[in-house]
């Protein structure tokens, strides 16, 4: 089942279109990474879908069922959602926020449940129970944040650059949070730019720049099909790349910043036949993966964007 799908949505602010008819799906027990530059749409289509701001055109659905149907605002109590920042009283203790919050979206919780709660999201209680939210780590606060979207037993929970302003330790506490409630069943949609982080993490991954969704792709897939790469620091560039591109049979070559890279699943033992048989020097010569940011970086540049 789809928890989240999205046909041709679209946003458009004073005649800009801020998303550009996006089809997106997002499966049961995925970690969906939203990736895309700061002013890409992400916060954009999350707004629309929280049910923040109203499509322009196109649609969505939440666990198949349309956003006009009135059977959403049943199955939008499934979903929880920190956009931009959590909010929260920093002059409470996470129980009393917790309590607040219970009130807010009409359920009743009890301490028991909601300690309980607060555990999921790796926060122990009886570390914290006397200390307000405003003494909390900005890492703790996020924790507390996801607890609090999740009193309605939220199992779809929407992160809004959930990372940004982390230190390393925060990076892994809300990482380790993440990976716990996947576990349990609860599925994810987590916009970011910083793909070190979602590699780490994601399922799914979707790429959108200047609106328009480029691509999603499962990371196994990514992986994968990861271009492998040889890069030469070569002592004369533009001889080397005119022998590498004549005398062989290579998918694709390119030089930048007097480095030769030979792309696909180049024969190492023919490029330095060729070298060789050349006289042509080198300073070191390394075989790489694609990683998620070049990956990024590559879709970027195929020329679909200015």
């Amino acid at each position: 089942m789809n928890v989240l799908t999205t046909e041709g949505l679209s946003k458009a602010y004073k005649g800009h279109l801020a998303v550009n008819k996006v089809s997106m799906h997002i499966e049961q027990g995925d970690i969906y990474g939203f990736v895309g530059e700061n002013g890409a749409g992400k916060t954009t289509l999350i707004r629309l879908v929280t049910g923040l701001s109203a499509p322009t055109e196109g649609t969505y659905s939440l666990y198949d069922i349309p956003y006009q149907s009135k059977d959403i605002y049943g199955v939008r109590r499934r979903t929880g959602a920190i956009v931009e920042t959590a909010t929260m009283n920093r002059y409470m203790t996470a129980l009393e926020n917790l309590r607040v919050q219970c009130n807010i979206v009409g359920v009743s919780k009890t301490d028991e449940e909601l300690i309980q709660l607060l555990s999921r999201v790796g926060l122990d209680y009886e570390a914290i129970k006397k200390k307000k939210a405003g003494n909390f780590s900005l890492g703790m606060r996020q924790r507390l944040g996801i607890a609090m979207v999740m009193v309605s037993d939220a199992d779809f929970v929407i992160l809004d650059e959930p990372m940004n302003g982390l230190d390393p330790q925060g990076f892994i506490e809300i990482r380790e949070t993440i990976l716990r409630l996947n576990r349990e069943g609860v599925t994810f949609l987590i916009s970011s730019h910083i793909l070190s982080e979602l590699d780490k993490i994601c399922t799914k991954i979707g790429v959108i720049s200047h609106g328009e969704l480029l691509e999603e792709i499962r990371m196994k897939d990514l992986h994968e099909n990861a271009r492998r790469r040889i890069v030469i620091d070569a002592m004369d560039p533009p001889a080397m790349y005119s022998a590498l591109k004549t005398q062989g049979a290579f998918p694709e070559i390119s030089e930048s910043d007097g480095k030769i890279v030979v792309y696909g699943d180049a024969d190492l033992n023919r490029i330095m036949q060729i070298l060789v048989e050349n006289s042509l020097s080198v300073r070191s010569v390394n075989t790489l993966e694609e990683t998620i940011e070049d990956h990024y970086i590559r879709l970027l540049g195929r020329g679909r964007i200015a």
